[in-house]
C-alpha cells in the first residue's frame, strides 16, 4: 500500500477537505502533525537506514510514501509564561525542524505540495517581487530596508507609504501584525524600530478592486475581491475576509499567461498570488503565498480548487 503523507494539523479544515477527497478516490492520506508528540512520531533507524512515521496509530515505511503535503502551520497557541518557556518552545521547534527537513531529500522522488527549496524561495519579499518584476508585472514602488535614513529618502516620493512585514508576528491570544499605512513624520518618528531589521515599504496604490488568483498546477483562479465595498477592507481585505463580496473573474489572456510563466519559474505546485488593479485598470503584483488558504472563497464560489490540489 502506498500513502500520501499530509504534514500539519488535522483540525485544520483544509486538511480535513483533500483528506475527504482523497479517501473517496481511494488513496489513503495520513496526517502527521509533529507539535502532537504523544501521538506522532518520527524515527530514522540506521544500518540499514529506514523511516518510520507514525500516526494515529499507523505505521508507515517511507518507502511506500508517493506523495507529500507539506501544510505546517506556526505552532503559535498561547505566549510563554516566561524565558524558560519561551525558550523551550524555540528549541522543541528547532529539533522538529532539523528532523523533519531532511525528508525533501530522503523523499526526493515523491511528488511535493510544495517541494520545500522552491517554496522557501518564492515566499521570500526580497525574491518574487525581483521575479515579478522581470516578467513584466508591474509592482508598487518599494523599498527593503533597515536604513531609515534611506528608507525616508525613498518614501517621501511615494504618494502614500505602506508598511509591510517579511515575514509574520503574531502573539497569542490575537495580535497580528497587518499592513499598515505610515505617514511621512511617523517613519522618522519609528526609526529606531526600522534599524532593528529590514522591513518592506511601498507606496500606496489606489485600487478599484483586488484580486486572488490561485494557481494549481496549470490551473487558474481568479477571483475578484471587491473590497472597496466596505470600509473595513478599503485598506487590508484580510482583516475582514469573510464578510466581504468575491466573485469569479476571467483574467486577459497576457496576464494570465505571464503569470503561469511566472509560477512556473517559482517551480512550485500550489500559490496564491494577490494583485491590486487601480483605477486605470493597471495590474500590480503584490505577492505570492506558497501555502495560502483558499476554503472559504471556494465555498463562497463553488470552485474546483481543492479537487485540483487532490
Amino acid at each position: 500500500m502506498s500513502y500520501i503523507l499530509i504534514i500539519g494539523d488535522k483540525e485544520d479544515s483544509h486538511i480535513q477537505v483533500i483528506s475527504r477527497i482523497l479517501e473517496e478516490n481511494n488513496h489513503t492520506p495520513i496526517i502527521f502533525n509533529p507539535y502532537k508528540g504523544a501521538t506522532n512520531a518520527i524515527t530514522y533507524t540506521y544500518n540499514p537506514f529506514r523511516i518510520l512515521i507514525q500516526t494515529s496509530g499507523v505505521s508507515v515505511d517511507a518507502n511506500q510514501i508517493k506523495s507529500v503535503w507539506w501544510r505546517l502551520k506556526p505552532n503559535i497557541t498561547s505566549a510563554p509564561e516566561n524565558r524558560d518557556e519561551f525558550e523551550r518552545v524555540k528549541f522543541i521547534q528547532r529539533e522538529w525542524g532539523l528532523t523533519l527537513e531532511p525528508l525533501k531529500f530522503f523523499l526526493k522522488n515523491c511528488f511535493w505540495i510544495n517541494r520545500r527549496e522552491a517554496d522557501s524561495l518564492t515566499r521570500n519579499k526580497p525574491f518574487q517581487l525581483e521575479r515579478a518584476r522581470q516578467n513584466g508585472f508591474k509592482i508598487p514602488k518599494s523599498i527593503i530596508s533597515n536604513n531609515s535614513g534611506l528608507v525616508q529618502e525613498k518614501t517621501k516620493d511615494f504618494n502614500k507609504a505602506v508598511y509591510k512585514p517579511l515575514s509574520y508576528f503574531i502573539v497569542p491570544p490575537d495580535r497580528i501584525l497587518y499592513s499598515s499605512m505610515m505617514a511621512q513624520a511617523e517613519i522618522g518618528e519609528k526609526s529606531a524600530n526600522i534599524e532593528q531589521a529590514p522591513c518592506i515599504f511601498q507606496e500606496y496604490i489606489d485600487k478599484d478592486f483586488e484580486l486572488r488568483i490561485t494557481i494549481v498546477g496549470d490551473n487558474v483562479f481568479p477571483i475578484k475581491i471587491n473590497s472597496q465595498i466596505n470600509k473595513s477592507t478599503q485598506f487590508d481585505w484580510r482583516k475582514d475576509q469573510l464578510n466581504i463580496e468575491y466573485e469569479l473573474f476571467e483574467l486577459p489572456k497576457e496576464i494570465k499567461n505571464k503569470l503561469l510563466k511566472l509560477h512556473k519559474e517559482f517551480k512550485i505546485f500550489y500559490g496564491a498570488y494577490d494583485f491590486i488593479v487601480d483605477p486605470k485598470g493597471e495590474y500590480y503584483f503584490l505577492e505570492v503565498n506558497p501555502a495560502g488558504q483558499w476554503l472559504w472563497m471556494e465555498e463562497k464560489l463553488n470552485l474546483n480548487i481543492s479537487n485540483s490540489i487532490a
